[in-house]
């Protein structure tokens, strides 16, 4: 007979590997149709679990909806915060994050999807849950951005970190979740490594024009 600490082990083991199908079903389907339009049924019949067992992980859609979105973004924040308030050059500081964020992207296109559903259906003076994840790397860029300017390594063109920061997220939100959609007879995808690293240069180069600044770092071929 089996030991019951190894069958508490194994129930364990198996609840957490389907949580984790789980969520990776719903994050398909939340990027793909949206909030609304995702269906549990569907997310349960990819998984290969009947609907109601969905509520033992999460307690409803909205719960499953944030734990995603928490998973996606969570890791990413993370290192763009940690980039940001660390030491070292303003500069680099800021092509690191440029790096980060474009590399996260390519290897997770959903992440591009879930910021272009978030913006397109959030109302006015409302703020979204990503919107509140995202606060605190918003407040480390500005603090970067005061830092560059007080040092005079930065000599941007708006004194507004923001112009930026909506310039870089809306750049390659809109070159990976957007263009090939729109343009469907390019030849065209952007996640091939190549186009993502010419993406990641257009956007470096951008940003040191915005900013006015230049590194000794070297743009990626």
């Amino acid at each position: 007979m089996e030991p019951a600490e190894n069958i508490t082990e194994n129930r364990e083991s198996k609840g957490g590997r389907t949580r984790a199908r789980i969520m990776a079903s719903a994050e398909r389907f939340f990027a793909a149709r949206g909030f609304a339009e995702t269906r549990l049924e569907d997310v349960a019949e990819e998984v290969g679990v009947r609907r109601a067992a969905l509520f033992y992980h999460f307690r409803d859609k909205q719960a499953l909806y944030d734990a995603v979105i928490a998973d996606v973004f969570h890791d990413l924040l993370d290192r763009l915060d940690s980039v940001l308030s660390a030491d070292g050059p303003v500069p680099e500081r800021i092509d690191a994050c440029i790096e980060i964020w474009v590399d996260a992207v390519g290897a997770r296109p959903t992440l591009a999807r879930f910021l272009l559903r978030e913006a397109a259906g959030a109302d006015i003076g409302v703020v979204p849950p990503l919107g509140d994840r995202g606060a605190g790397f918003l407040e480390s860029g500005r603090l970067l951005f005061e830092e560059g300017v007080r040092t005079g390594v930065l000599k941007p063109a708006r004194p507004d970190p923001f112009h930026v920061i909506s310039a870089v997220v809306g750049s390659t939100v809109f070159y990976v979740a957007a263009l090939r959609s729109l343009l469907p007879s390019m030849q065209f995808d952007p996640l091939q490594p190549d186009e993502l690293q010419a993406h990641k240069r257009d956007v470096l180069q951008m940003v040191r024009h915005l900013l006015g600044y230049e590194t000794r770092k070297a743009t990626p071929a």
